[in-house]
């Protein structure tokens, strides 16, 4: 082989490579995947889905329909909360992975009509800054309950939503609310329980995951306050949630334990990241629920046993 040739098939070889880390650079990625529409009973779609995903290997910890006796973004909803090996090991790869060792999966009735639909973990594992590549889950959930399309946003590549934050003066991932501090994890494991089990705050437990081989414990977290819609996820969702596509996934709320402290991620960054064009005025907008990051906080501070008076004080990692 000549020089001239070798040198040709370098250069060309350099050039796809660039082609396809460009193209990778330019991946767009929505926060949540359409797995089916159709019609039928709704309670018997959620008992499919769930006899699906268990037979995809995951286990189910907890389910949560929002209380929409005052308040009506759907005709109907439930959201199955599940866990795998596969989450559980790339949660523990970070401090404070735990948010992702658990997917929400959501059957909603609107219009008549039944949508499956969950969480991306693709935009996911970098929302919350996980360090793995989740494809393995998004295959496997697609096999169980479908994977029409993903929707959600217009799409931002995947370092946009690792580092995402919606505008000036929002939060990012690495700036949660801290709710309390306990002298071990398991004091303040057993608070955070004890506190959701007896609806402290107007909140509702609704499942527990302690991550293997860490000190982080996460946990979900319905939001029912019937006196203050700031604080209750069905009138949240009558407010954002308000395409055609429903983006019931996002629910239930998550606290988080990471060994001693008890933290929960600001409604301005975890609301944002899952609806990333949310218009910040008018009636679907941030604007709307500008009492909500408060009332938020003070629901998870008392779930957590801690004092409201205390201000919501952030701290990084």
């Amino acid at each position: 082989m000549s020089m001239r040739k070798l040198f040709q098939i370098i250069v060309l070889g350099f050039g796809l490579s660039l082609v396809g880390l460009a193209q990778a650079a330019d991946q767009h990625i929505r926060p949540f995947v359409l797995g089916s529409v159709s019609t039928g009973d709704f309670m018997t779609k959620v008992q499919q889905v769930e006899t699906a995903l268990k037979g995809a290997g995951f286990s189910i910890v907890g389910t949560y329909s929002p209380d929409m006796s005052k308040f009506h973004p759907y005709q109907a909803a439930t959201v199955v909360v599940v866990t795998s090996p596969a989450l559980q090991a790339a949660a523990a790869k970070t401090s404070h992975g735990g948010y992702g060792a658990v997917l929400s999966v959501s059957v909603t009735q609107v219009d008549g009509k039944l949508q499956v639909a969950y969480m991306n973990p693709i935009y996911m594992s970098y929302a919350y800054r996980m360090k793995t590549d989740l494809q393995p889950v998004l295959t496997a959930l697609g096999q169980a309950i479908g994977d029409e399309k993903t929707f959600g946003a217009k799409g931002m590549t995947p370092g946009g939503v690792e580092n995402y934050h919606y505008t000036w003066g929002m939060e990012y991932f690495n700036e949660p609310l801290h709710l309390n501090t306990y002298s071990t994890h398991a004091q303040a494991v057993a608070a955070v329980k004890k506190g959701l089990t007896e609806g402290k705050g107007h909140t509702r437990f609704v499942y527990q995951v302690n991550v293997p081989g860490t000190n982080q414990t996460v946990f979900g977290v319905g939001l029912d306050n019937p006196g203050n819609g700031n604080a209750n996820d069905a009138y949240i969702m009558s407010v954002v949630d308000y395409k055609a596509l429903k983006h019931t996934a996002y629910l239930p709320y998550q606290i988080l334990v990471v060994g001693n402290k008890v933290e929960a991620l600001n409604l301005r960054f975890r609301l944002a990241v899952f609806f990333p064009e949310l218009a910040m005025m008018g009636g679907h907008s941030f604007m709307t629920l500008m009492p909500a990051p408060n009332a938020i906080k003070d629901a998870l501070t008392k779930a957590a046993g801690g004092s409201v008076s205390s201000g919501s004080s952030l701290f990084n990692y």
